[in-house]
């Protein structure tokens, strides 16, 4: 039986920025995608209520209602442990649609760089 099972592109370390964070566990090319990760869309109610606790730092968010409410989102596997830097070497789409995240190199990351995403607007407010 032949093995078709592909290496994880990431693995979860220990982060000189912030507590864990998520590293190259092999070379990536800029344009690759790493991974697309599930996600569990919350309610614009379960959205408010996530904010007053620690899993906040941990959302992503998926868009707004006519109230300016914003809907987040739960991330499901590696992702949910990249760090933020302004200068990201990542980049990642949330599709609503599809109910996923996708993780995708901007720029070559040599195995053992820390993998970061920009927050975005949201920087200021989770970290």
């Amino acid at each position: 039986m032949s093995d078709t099972s592909q290496a994880s592109f990431v693995e979860v370390k220990v982060s000189p920025f912030h507590g864990r964070g998520l590293f190259a566990a092999r070379a990536i090319a800029p344009g690759t995608t790493i991974a697309a990760y599930p996600l569990l869309i919350l309610s614009h109610e379960d959205t408010a209520t996530v904010r007053a606790t620690l899993l906040h730092h941990y959302v992503f968010y998926v868009d707004e209602n006519a109230d300016s409410e914003m809907r987040a989102a739960v991330a499901f596997g590696e992702i949910s442990m990249c760090n933020h830097s302004p200068n990201a070497n990542a980049d990642f789409t949330v599709d609503a649609e599809a109910q996923t995240v996708t993780l995708s190199a901007n720029q070559a990351i040599a195995p053992g760089d820390e993998v970061l995403i920009d927050y975005e607007e949201f920087a200021e407010e989770v970290i």
